[in-house]
């Protein structure tokens, strides 16, 4: 019994990623200029924006006269330094992606089996579209509070610092400057969230499918032998194949954790030395659009840590879920096949970032410590 969208949450988001170059187009490896074209398409497109335009704001860091002055650029510099790899590392497993996003999709071993399945999966999936629309919506609103807010300065400011190689802070050239900041900016912006949800979603739709699982074996809590001893070996198949996708779920989204978590304590540190040395009275509206970009940056290290720590707990529940079946009434071939399950379910199911962490909730705290650290410590430097 299949009637629903298995993908449903993310599958606009899916459209708006093939149309700025992040995941392979559909018949992308056929033959014509076409599909040569859509090869090429994420190159032309990120290239003059994206990576020059990081490349202009790291040559503005670099070439500052003073440290202050350098960290009023570095915390973005570095924000858009994590974008990097997360956009080499889908482009270099864009196979693999797209395989997954296909098989997590088109796979009937994943199909949904009665009502109570399909309203369970339909409510998760509108769940994760409501919280990844917020975050995308307010990162959205953030970027576009720094385009408006330097309009109140008194001096020609741009929104986000990059190098400009002629002299912009004139009426006549100061549009130009500030338009290239806005595209590139929205582009770099659009790129990193979504990429965020898009890694988030992999661990996220795995953690459904452990619950999924954990819900069919409750579902035998009254079911006799003969019907529950071939429903026990398609469950058991079925986490086989589970197991699989974490293991490539890790592969796609350990580069990008692993580079958002070593980033982010220093973006927050920079974030929060340029709130100090700004004053809310000297730039009222840079200070509002900074404090919410801090508040941004938060949440981008919480949700991967959130959903890799729900993948890890969904995992290891499925032990009590066994013990939720009819099993003091099975044979004693049966529950061996049980015991069997139950060995099985003791190695751990971890996302890892590198072979460095797990992901989960604990390196959230973490870095949110190292942060504040590196913060004090740049405030004693600076004195």
């Amino acid at each position: 019994m299949e009637s629903t969208n298995r993908l449903s949450a993310i599958q606009t988001l899916l459209a708006i990623q093939r149309w700025i170059g992040h995941l392979k187009w559909e018949n992308e490896g056929e033959d014509g200029v076409l599909n040569w074209l859509k090869r090429i398409y994420p190159f032309v497109l990120h290239l003059p924006l994206t990576f020059t335009y990081i490349a202009l704001m790291w040559y503005e860091a670099i070439t500052s006269s003073d440290f202050e002055e350098a960290g009023q650029v570095l915390y973005m510099s570095i924000t858009e330094l994590a974008l990097v790899t997360k956009l080499l590392n889908i482009w270099y497993r864009r196979h693999e992606a797209a395989n997954l996003i296909h098989e997590l999709q088109h796979d009937p071993a994943f199909n949904l089996r009665n009502s109570e399945e399909i309203k369970f999966w339909q409510q998760n999936q509108r769940d994760f579209k409501r919280i990844f629309y917020w975050y995308i919506g307010g990162s959205l609103f953030v970027a576009a509070m720094g385009y408006i807010s330097v309009f109140f300065q008194e001096d020609y400011e741009l929104p986000f610092g990059y190098y400009v190689p002629f002299e912009w802070r004139t009426r006549e050239r100061y549009f130009y400057a500030w338009g290239y900041n806005v595209v590139a900016m929205t582009l770099c912006c659009l790129s990193n969230i979504l990429l965020d949800t898009l890694g988030c979603y992999f661990m996220f739709h795995i953690a459904s499918l452990f619950r999924l699982l954990g819900m069919r074996l409750e579902a035998l809590k009254n079911a006799a032998e003969e019907k529950a001893r071939p429903e026990l070996r398609r469950i058991f198949q079925l986490h086989s194949k589970v197991r699989r996708l974490t293991r490539e779920c890790e592969v796609l989204v350990s580069p990008y954790v692993l580079s958002q978590v070593v980033f982010s304590a220093f973006i927050i540190c920079f974030s929060a030395y340029r709130l100090v040395h700004m004053g809310f009275k000297q730039r009222p509206g840079l200070f509002v659009t900074t404090v919410q970009f801090v508040a941004v940056m938060i949440v981008q290290i919480f949700l991967p840590c959130y959903y890799g720590n729900e993948l890890t707990f969904h995992a290891n529940a499925l032990t009590n879920s066994v013990f939720a079946t009819n099993w003091l009434e099975y044979s004693v071939g049966t529950r061996k096949l049980l015991t069997c399950y139950m060995e099985f379910l003791k190695r751990p199911v971890k996302v890892r970032a590198g072979v460095f962490f797990e992901i989960g909730l604990p390196i959230f705290v973490k870095t949110i410590n190292n942060a504040y650290s590196f913060f004090a410590l740049l405030l004693k430097i600076s004195k």
